[in-house]
């Protein structure tokens, strides 16, 4: 499915900029909020099925992709409140909330936060307390195995940094398509010595597993909120 061209714009929150992007459509409002290290670019596929009844964006949260980069708040009350000034920025009273992965986090911290704000919850492959597979991992025998890779070749385009990433997670080479590269091409960057690197600093990532799966503790909702739930599971060969 080839990538869309919907509206791309930044909306100033918590002293910082997100980027979103902005489909259009009539009905409530839909937005996706994405996995670790992703952008808005990554539903480009499939966002656009849903303009006949619904308004549909994506929001890219800090630290990722075109949006600012700040030094802290990488917790879920500050991407919570991120998204709030999102929606009041936009004029949205209530929206639907799908996210995926990492955003399972923020569906539940916001909807137990601002309930009245939330009009329906879609989890997608969306884990929202990781604690006890973070015990089951630590207790795994082959914890501490270290996989020896070659060592990559720098890449000084965009497109030996994707030629990198298929060769690396052959898993993401079996599903990709046009919409990956617009997705790439958003995520990463050129060094001062033109070496593409990730946009998303290590030291970013590191406080998001530190603050949004090692330590969070899902907050409950106290209010009913239909929740639609989808989560892949691995074929085994």
């Amino acid at each position: 499915m080839k990538p869309s061209n919907p509206k791309s714009d930044f909306v100033p929150v918590n002293g910082i900029r997100l980027h979103y992007l902005d489909w259009g459509g009539n009905g409530p409002a839909l937005i996706f909020l994405t996995g670790m290290g992703s952008s808005a670019y990554i539903f480009g596929g499939f966002a656009p099925l849903f303009t006949d009844r619904l308004h549909v964006l994506a929001l890219t949260r800090r630290g990722q992709g075109d949006s600012d980069i700040p030094e802290t708040g990488y917790d879920a009350d500050t991407l919570t409140e991120d998204i709030r000034q999102f929606m009041d920025s936009l004029s949205i009273d209530k929206a639907i909330l799908a996210g995926h992965s990492l955003a399972g986090v923020e569906l539940t911290h916001f909807s137990a936060t601002y309930p009245e704000r939330v009009e329906k919850l879609v989890y997608l492959d969306a884990l929202d307390d990781r604690r006890k597979e973070r015990k089951i991992m630590e207790q795994h025998p082959l914890r501490n195995l270290q996989i020896k890779r070659e060592e990559s070749i720098p890449s000084r385009t965009l497109e030996e940094y994707i030629a990198s990433v298929k060769r690396d997670v052959p898993e993401f080479a079996r599903i990709w398509s046009k919409v990956w590269d617009e997705e790439l091409a958003h995520n990463v960057m050129a060094n001062e010595d033109g070496i593409f690197i990730d946009k998303m600093p290590a030291s970013v990532e590191k406080m998001m597993v530190a603050n949004l799966i090692n330590e969070y503790a899902p907050k409950k909702v106290g209010a009913k909120i239909p929740i639609l739930s989808f989560y892949g599971k691995r074929k085994r060969k």
